[in-house]
């Protein structure tokens, strides 16, 4: 039989006699009857000093309903099944009692209220025998039950989630009105918990449904089972890896001693401290015939070390491994986005992350997200001696849904450790990222949507020779008509290639800067600005997209993700999804909570997109794009892109099932990505075809195998070719005034050189002009004109002037014959 062990003893003087009875009175006199009810035996506590509770305490436990335990948020792949990270103020998943292994209710009952299922909230009995022991030995016993320390918990927990320090003060402090307080409370609580369930426990059935049932849950969920760790199903999964139902009786009695001292009794730090601890609870148990004496024994013979199983929580996204920067992403979302941030919420975004036990399920793909990072870590280490960084988002293209988002430097939110960083390079600085990169030639798809959205088409030819645009050349009907422009510019290509007048097509498939700004110069500026817009192109500092001439090299920063719905939009035939990340939200009682909606709609018409899928399908088959091609030959669409001085480099890419954005850069400086060794290689001048293309191909590859292989629809005829529509009416016009309205219409103005006499027109407007007004030509043609003139020609000589001209002429030559004869 286990013995406890011996512990001094003192003999009762009688001046410690009469310090206990004067305390008794003294206890009497201030809580009155209630605190005079203690001292009486356990049926008489139970029967008496409860029943005369109920009116007196009727309102108090509104003090205790009041609060909402905070609890663990968990962060979930798509499936629901891989957990990514957890976030707490007070690591806590709150559990009904039938989810608590019986083992750890009697291990707690044994330990810290023994006389728990007999008392009602406060027990007089213990109080006298606790009193007793303090003044007559070196021990001091607390009193008390588990209803008062749920109490006391309560009120604390309340008091620390209003940030009422006032309030900590009183629920902690040291005096005997707040013992008095916690009885009365404890008193009102049980009796308030019976007359809900309709029955009240007694002494010859105390384990029914009732009201004790409910404070025994309670007290399991809120009681702190280590340094941040709240509740035994927390407990439980942190000790044992285990949930708190299948605990056995030695886990059970580990936890159970923890409540106690958290840090004293903690058993991953201190586990000799914890043996001594949990032996004490498996004594109680022994002696309240939890457990036999052979059970008894065994696990106290048993260190501690032996039996734990310890799975720290995944806390914050430092511990989402497989995406901590999509988790970060999503993070955000939860703390800004204004669905979570309802007016008149009880919490807002942030709160409900950190407290409100919410099960996140994000749209990841955990086998994509895994593509993603091998194909970026094989490109580019993290602490590449660079210092330059790597980032790839891919979507589904039918609902806009983030499979995938992850780049090649590690998560560190403190950013100390070489090749680490907290900036998601990915999304725009509203969302954790940084002020954006240059897209350079992955803008071109949207100045070619423009160009075959004004009826253009992809067959017409364009020239590709490098000219200084004068400011006045632009159309910027937004801006005011033409634009004013300071200076000339004169943008060039790569080694000045293919400057020759070529098809849009070819254009397109070799990206030729000065064809591409010719096309543009044929546009309005203000309606790139717009068709960029719809499209989803936003600047990711968060400025307006500016209305300039270099908007057609895309000089204007952007994120991975926006470049990549971007694509998106020609993927899915025209229809533009906003990108999500969250596919479900319910809180700890299991409701479902709105998120931001899935956001859907054309943008622009199939035969459009399909147009500039076509263009694009052609890139893959120039120089630019030899390393793209898909190992299984399916079929794909891209556009390579590199930034001013080789600053940035992109591919954007996708098929009809899977869209992938892949960036290269120092994000920290437009650093020029000329003679630079990446990974070891070396590279004179760095291009989208360099290093983001291939790994764009890298990540596709592994990423489209479970997918179908699909084909994209061909170009129409009105898109290759174009589709002729009415010429406007110039005449009466100026020139300048014709430019606009010729452009806007899709044609080219020209001046023929001729001028027309005509009293009906003033000089220097148009008379004349060809094709005429409401001809049909393909967008792209040349409609010349002729400006009228107030200078009248002089009349033409008649044939009979002429006729009388040469006789003369004849006259006078016979004459001089005649003379010379002579």
């Amino acid at each position: 039989m286990p013995r406890s062990s011996s512990r001094p003893r003192t003999k009762v003087t009688f001046v410690q006699l009469l310090t206990a009875l004067s305390l008794f009175v003294a206890l009497s006199i201030m809580g009155g009857f209630l605190v005079a009810g203690l001292a009486l035996p356990a049926v008489t506590v139970a029967g008496s000093a409860a029943s005369g509770s109920a009116e007196l305490f009727e309102e108090l436990p509104e003090e205790l309903s009041a609060v909402t335990l905070p609890q663990q948020s968990n962060i979930y792949d798509r499936t629901g099944k891989h957990l990514l990270a957890t976030f707490y103020e007070q690591n806590r998943v709150v559990v009904p009692l039938e989810d608590i292994s019986p083992w750890l209710q009697n291990a707690v009952v044994s330990i810290e209220d023994k006389r728990f299922w007999l008392h009602h909230g406060v027990d007089g009995e213990g109080l006298l025998r606790a009193a007793y022991v303090n003044l007559t030995s070196p021990d001091s016993p607390g009193a008390s039950t588990l209803t008062q320390q749920l109490v006391k918990n309560t009120l604390l927990q309340k008091a620390v989630l209003s940030d009422d320090e006032d309030a900590m003060d009183a629920a902690t402090e040291v005096s005997l009105s707040r013992k008095i307080r916690e009885w009365r409370l404890a008193l009102a609580l049980e009796e308030n918990l019976d007359r809900e369930y309709g029955v009240e426990c007694d002494e010859t059935n105390p384990k029914v449904d009732c009201g004790k049932e409910q404070v025994l849950e309670q007290y399991l969920n809120i009681a702190q089972f280590g340094a941040n760790t709240y509740g035994a199903e927390a407990a439980s999964q942190l000790y044992f890896s285990k949930s708190a139902k299948k605990l056995n009786a030695i886990e059970a009695a580990t936890i159970a001693g923890i409540t106690q001292n958290p840090s004293k009794w903690d058993p991953i730090r201190y586990p000799e401290n914890a043996k001594a601890r949990r032996d004490t609870v498996l004594f109680q148990m022994y002696q309240q015939e939890f457990i036999t004496a052979e059970e008894y024994d065994e696990y106290s013979s048993t260190p501690v070390e032996d039996t734990l199983k310890v799975s720290n929580p995944k806390f914050s996204c430092v511990a989402a491994q497989d995406a901590p920067f999509f988790c970060d992403y999503v993070t955000k979302i939860i703390r800004r986005d204004d669905v979570f941030n309802q007016e008149g919420a009880e919490l807002t975004g942030a709160e409900l992350l950190s407290r409100g036990g919410l099960d996140v399920i994000t749209t990841l793909d955990l086998t994509k997200q895994k593509a993603a990072n091998q194909a970026l870590a094989d490109a580019l280490p993290a602490d590449d001696p660079s210092g330059w960084a790597m980032a790839l988002v891919s979507l589904d293209p039918d609902t806009g849904q983030i499979v995938a988002m992850a780049q090649s430097k590690t998560f560190d939110p403190s950013a100390e450790e070489e090749g680490s960083t907290a900036i998601n390079y990915s999304v725009d600085r509203e969302w954790g990222g940084s002020r954006g990169f240059s897209p350079g030639s992955t803008f071109k798809p949207i100045i070619l949507t423009e160009w075959l959205e004004s009826g253009h088409s992809l067959m017409q030819n364009v020239s590709g020779a490098q000219k200084a645009y004068t400011g006045d050349s632009w159309n910027a009907s937004c801006l005011g008509n033409p634009m004013f422009y300071y200076g000339t510019w004169s943008p060039g290509n790569v080694e000045n290639a293919f400057t020759y007048t070529q098809t849009v097509l070819k254009a397109t498939a070799n990206s030729v800067n000065t064809a591409y700004v010719n096309m543009a110069n044929q546009l309005d500026l203000c309606d790139i600005r717009d068709t960029a817009e719809k499209l989803g192109f936003q600047r990711a500092d968060g400025n307006e997209i500016e209305v300039v001439p270099s908007i057609a090299l895309g000089t204007q920063n952007a994120s991975p993700l926006t470049m990549a719905q971007v694509a998106q939009v020609y993927a899915n035939e025209g229809v533009r999804c906003d990108p999500i990340a969250l596919l479900s939200v319910t809180d700890a009682n299991g409701k479902e909570l709105d998120v931001p909606p899935q956001n859907c709609e054309r943008v622009i018409d199939k035969e459009i997109a399909d147009g500039v899928v076509y263009a694009m399908q052609e890139v893959m088959k120039s120089g630019s794009g030899k390393y793209v091609n898909l190992a299984d030959g399916r079929a794909a669409a891209g556009k390579t892109g590199t930034a001013n001085n080789n600053t940035h480099t992109w591919f954007m890419g996708y098929t009809p099932n899977l869209v992938a954005t892949v960036w290269l850069g120092n994000p920290n400086e437009d650093e020029p990505g000329q003679g630079i060794t990446l990974n070891g290689t070396y590279y004179s001048y760095l291009y989208g075809s360099s290093l983001a293309a291939p790994t764009w191909k890298a990540y596709m590859d592994v990423a489209t195998a479970d997918l179908p292989a699909e084909g994209f629809d061909d170009a129409g005829t009105d898109v290759l070719y174009g589709k002729p529509v009415p010429v406007p009416s110039i005449i009466g016009m100026t020139p300048d005034e014709a430019s606009g309205v010729v452009s806007a219409a899709g044609f080219r103005l020209a001046d023929s050189g001729n001028e027309v006499y005509s009293t009906e027109y003033a000089p220097g407007t148009i008379v004349s002009q060809s094709p005429s007004a409401y001809y049909k030509q393909v967008p792209g043609s040349t409609v010349s004109y002729s400006v009228a003139t107030d200078q009248a020609p002089e009349p033409e000589e008649s044939d009979d002037d002429n006729n009388n001209r040469n006789n003369d002429n004849n006259n006078n030559d016979s004459n001089n014959n005649r003379g010379r004869g002579n």
